[in-house]
């Protein structure tokens, strides 16, 4: 029935309607390509691009010369569609470069060039997914050399919206001892606990001081001289 409705020849608001997902492949060309011509509607100028370039699987080698040579496809709607292109390849480079981490040095090792000399507190929260991948990091807040505030709601808040169930709290102490004070130990109290309700797990908690930092995990100050 679907197919057979006028949305099917409007795929905007088939979108809208039924969510960018239900797009075929046609279609998803056609919302890039935004019109037609007088001969053809932009539904059959997607599939007649299509069929010129021997598929949807093409797309992705395409350049500029062969799509302006395509019947209805001028400079615009060839750069156009070239930039969706490019953006769907950056995309995939993001994915196959995730940074996994695997115990409390892998944590340190991708932040510890952004908090080592810094002389105000800062928290970073890591988001992972199911394989220890990271998908975001956030820095959640600035403080001073004598005082800090992190709000428990805003970490959940971005570890929700990006899917993550896995996270990683980081922060540094400018004075360099990365020994946790009562107010640390207090906050990931805290989070573990609402971590817990929410189903998402709370890896670990790393401080990071002058050439070591410490790991609520393994519960362990790691020396990082050599590193």
């Amino acid at each position: 029935m679907m197919l057979n409705c006028p949305l099917y020849e409007r795929p905007r608001e088939k979108a809208v309607q039924y969510g960018i997902e239900t797009l075929s492949d046609q279609e998803l060309l056609a919302v890039i390509l935004r019109t037609g011509n007088k001969d053809m509607s932009v539904m059959k100028l997607a599939q007649f691009l299509l069929e010129e370039i021997g598929g949807f699987s093409k797309l992705k080698d395409v350049d500029y010369h062969r799509l302006i040579q395509i019947k209805g496809i001028k400079q615009a709607k060839a750069i156009e569609l070239l930039a969706s292109i490019e953006l769907a390849k950056r995309m995939q480079e993001c994915r196959e470069k995730r940074y996994i981490i695997n115990d409390p040095m892998d944590g340190y090792q991708l932040v510890r060039n952004r908090l080592l000399f810094e002389k105000q507190e800062k928290v970073i929260l890591l988001c992972l997914n199911a394989k220890l991948e990271v998908i975001m990091e956030k820095l959640l807040f600035i403080g001073s050399e004598t005082a800090s505030m992190l709000e428990p709601r805003e970490v959940f808040l971005h570890t929700l919206r990006c899917g993550a169930t896995r996270i990683i709290l980081i922060h540094n102490h400018p004075s360099g001892n990365p020994q946790p004070s009562q107010e640390d130990r207090e906050i990931t109290e805290k989070l573990s606990m609402m971590a817990q309700q929410l189903q998402i797990e709370l890896i670990d908690h790393l401080i990071i001081g002058r050439n070591c930092f410490y790991s609520f995990a393994s519960d362990y100050l790691f020396d990082c001289k050599g590193n």
